[in-house]
């Protein structure tokens, strides 16, 4: 297939291939038509020329009869044919037959006792039979002697018929050529003999072309066809053959011969003139065509060089419209894509340096802004300091208030962190969906936290958005110039491994330090190492105690899990539980928690005490439909009440997937297990699933607990969960008890249950028995073992040092 690299020539190579095509369809038809009208006209010619050939001897018999007649008619020649006079009768003869140009002239009496004649006697018994068969004086062809001959005879009369006077004329060129003459047609005779095969006595023709001829008519003779067709030396004849004479033995023909190639010639002649002016046409047509679909793709042209400045960059020349076809549609629609680009490439330098939702910088212009810090305090070694912030929680907030809620959310906090900054010089970013950075050019670690804090108390009032009060909590990661980091990089890095921290300990901000890096490597190691600790028996079950607020009688306990490592020691769940949870391993956590915990269980029924155990599911084990049948069987091998185990769910794990959550909850339920919400106020959804799930106990986030002494927004916030609570019919279980005014202040709202590190640490299970007597002797109360005393289960909860 022809390639073309312009549509101009596309255009008229396809124009002028159909003009091409249309051409040769009318001149092969024509060429056609052309060669058949001229063997029609061969046809036509030869018909003629044996019509005048018939017409010249009818024509030549009257004359010849006439002129023979004359002599028949001479009054000295009837004498001497009276007398007998021989010699005046021979020579009357040769007298006329020099006149008329005969070959022949013989008397005959008609007694045939008396030849005269001017020929050899040979011609006496073939003139007497001339005489016989041809009476009435009509032109005879026969063979005299080996040589063809036109007789004529005519009758003398005195007043009868006394004899015949005989003319014969040799059949040779002149005959042909005069012929010829009239007919304009070649002419060849041609006899057999019985003793010579076929010969050609006399013709027009070239000799070779005679003798193909007499090949060919021994061929065709014989053939029953008015015209014959032939090839003689490449070219086309048409032949028309006549017998002037036959008998048995001998047989004369007349040929006539046209040739096909004058009238192919001249008609060749006219077909080259229609080849020649089809060419010329096509010529014109081709530099019109040419002329024309430059025209027409000038505008096309045009439009590619405009394309190909807008893709170089070039948006601000407008392209000119002057046509109002599809080329000015095309025009318009390339200006519109102009505008759009243009537009967009504004667009895209806005965004190359600012977020497009908030307003504020995005990550590459943080990191500018630090990189110019950095050469700005490099030779001073002044310090400045990087905040990474995160929002806790967004993605629930998104998710169940909607986007348009969460992206206002983000402009409010986005606002809020500008508003507040130390000095017009500082820099704040928005560095991913909930993550935003300030640069504080000025700050020392002391005021960078003192920015955090103040950024916390204005979070600790409620956020209004869209009309909606709503509780924003969030972390920080602090990291300094130069103690952190000499690059941008460097720094952005260590702040956000401080906010992580900040999460996992659930901490208002944390500045960084070289501890809280984990290796990559030793992460990896410890995840073999951990499924090797739960084989190894390297878990340690511990134990939180738990009291009545009002009473502060001994309720149970908190338990929580402790690794120790054989060569790293004591590991905390907030080093192994994040990837526990990333790798599946949790699972397996959670089942040597329950089997523990009811092992626990076993051991203090077989020593009288009755007691329940909470364990803390993860969101792995919310999705795992076969969990109520795991537990059912561990109920019954350790033959524990159903009433024995008591399960605590947080929200973010019902969020994950709440259908299949809630079936495997309502499942739990069905088999009299205990349920709690923990972490209550974190999330975003408790309230709409405290209606739908069967929980009995609610638990209130440390959170909101261990400052509510001293910041009475969280102490309305938790009066106000312990009135919801109970107005569901539900128990009320506040974490994070740090001192007794805390304490106090619980039992005047009227919180059900509590602990906390001033009620007790986490402990091993063998301890449990030395704090509950220690607990007994400060607060002078009675310990009824007999009671059920509920312990609380939570792996996922972090070891959070004494304050």
């Amino acid at each position: 297939m022809i390639k073309f690299k312009h549509i101009r020539s596309r255009i008229a190579f396809t124009f002028l291939s159909v003009v091409v095509a249309i051409q040769l369809a009318g001149l092969i038809p024509l060429k056609y038509a052309l060669v058949k009208h001229a063997n029609e006209l061969a046809q036509d010619q030869i018909n003629v020329g044996e019509r005048v050939f018939v017409n010249l001897l009818q024509h030549n018999t009257q004359s010849l009869k006439q002129a023979t007649q004359v002599l028949a008619a001479d009054f000295a020649f009837r004498d001497a044919v009276a007398s007998n006079d021989a010699e005046t009768i021979k020579s009357a003869l040769e007298s006329y037959q020099g006149r008329i140009h005969a070959q022949v002239a013989y008397y005959i009496s008609n007694s045939e006792d008396l030849v005269i004649g001017t020929a050899d006697s040979k011609f006496d018994l073939n003139a007497r039979q001339a005489i016989l068969q041809n009476q009435n004086g009509t032109l005879k062809f026969d063979i005299v002697d080996g040589k063809p001959y036109q007789l004529i005879t005519v009758p003398v009369k005195a007043p009868d018929v006394i004899g015949w006077i005989v003319m014969g004329f040799a059949v040779d060129g002149r005959l042909a050529d005069q012929i010829k003459q009239l007919t304009h047609l070649d002419v060849t005779f041609l006899q057999k003999t019985a003793q010579q095969d076929w010969k050609l006595m006399s013709g027009t023709g070239t000799s070779q072309l005679s003798n193909v001829l007499v090949k060919t008519i021994a061929d065709i003779y014989r053939q029953k066809l008015s015209l014959h067709k032939v090839d003689l030396h490449g070219q086309t004849y048409h032949l028309k053959i006549r017998s002037l004479h036959e008998t048995k033995d001998e047989v004369l023909l007349v040929v006539l011969q046209g040739s096909v190639a004058p009238f192919t010639r001249e008609l060749s002649q006219l077909f080259q003139s229609m080849v020649v002016l089809t060419f010329i046409g096509v010529l014109i047509f081709a530099a019109l065509i040419w002329y024309v679909s430059r025209k027409i793709t000038e505008p096309i042209a045009e439009l590619v060089k405009n394309a190909d400045e807008i893709a170089m960059g070039d948006y601000a020349k407008e392209i000119d419209i002057n046509s109002s076809d599809e080329v000015g549609y095309l025009g318009k629609a390339l200006n519109s894509m102009r505008e759009a680009v243009l537009q967009r490439t504004l667009r895209i330098q806005r965004l190359a340096f600012n977020d497009e939702l908030s307003g504020l910088s995005n990550r590459l212009a943080f990191m500018q802004g630090m990189q110019q810090a950095i050469t700005r305090h490099a030779e001073t070694q002044q310090k400045f300091s990087v905040l990474v912030i995160n929002i806790h929680r967004f993605k629930p907030i998104n998710k169940t208030l909607g986007r348009d809620f969460g992206d206002d959310l983000l402009r409010h906090v986005g606002q809020v962190l500008k508003e507040n900054i130390l000095s017009e010089h500082d820099v704040v970013a928005r560095l991913s969906a909930d993550e935003f950075a300030i640069l504080l050019q000025y700050a020392d670690q002391a005021k960078a936290t003192q920015y955090a804090d103040k950024i916390n108390r204005i979070f600790d009032a409620p956020v209004h958005v869209q009309g909606q009060a709503i509780d924003v909590r969030i972390g920080m990661g602090i990291a300094l110039y130069p103690d952190h980091g000499v690059s941008e990089e460097a720094l952005l890095n260590h702040a956000e491994t401080a906010l992580h921290e900040s999460k996992v300990k659930k901490a208002e901000w944390i500045v960084y330090n070289t501890a809280l890096e984990i290796d990559q490597s030793e992460t990896l190691t410890l995840i073999s190492d951990l499924k090797q600790a739960i084989d190894k028996n390297q878990l340690l079950l511990y134990i939180q105690p738990k009291i009545d607020v009002k009473t502060r009688k001994t309720l149970g306990g908190e338990a929580l899990i402790r690794w120790v490592h054989p060569e790293k020691g004591m590991i905390f769940p907030d080093q192994f539980i994040p990837f526990a949870e990333q790798t599946g391993i949790i699972s397996e956590i959670t089942n040597w928690m329950l089997l523990r915990a009811c092992q626990v269980l076993a051991d203090y029924k077989s020593q009288g005490l009755h007691m329940s155990l909470a364990v803390n599911l993860s969101t792995r084990d919310l999705n795992n439909m076969e969990l109520p049948e795991q537990i059912a069987e561990l109920l019954k091998a350790h033959r524990l009440d159903a009433k024995a185990l008591k399960l605590e769910i947080t929200e973010g794990s019902l969020m994950q997937d709440p259908e299949r959550a809630e079936t495997v909850v309502r499942k739990l339920a069905a088999m009299g297990l205990h349920l709690a919400i923990d972490d209550f106020g974190t999330g975003y959804s408790s309230l709409a699933y405290l209606r739908q799930l069967p929980v009995q106990e609610l638990k209130i986030d440390r959170s909101f607990v261990m400052f509510m002494d001293k910041n009475s927004g969280d102490a309305s916030i938790v009066k106000s969960t312990i009135d919801l609570a109970h107005n569901l019919g539900l128990n009320v279980v506040a974490e994070g008890i740090e001192n007794e005014d805390v304490l106090g202040q619980l039992a005047k709202l009227g919180c059900d249950e509590g602990q906390g590190y001033f009620i007790g640490k986490p402990m091993p299970e063998k301890d449990f028995a030395i704090w509950l007597e220690r607990w007994e002797g400060q607060n002078e109360i009675d310990i009824d073992i007999g009671d059920d005393l509920s312990f609380s289960v939570n792996p996922l909860d972090g070891f959070i040092p004494p304050r």
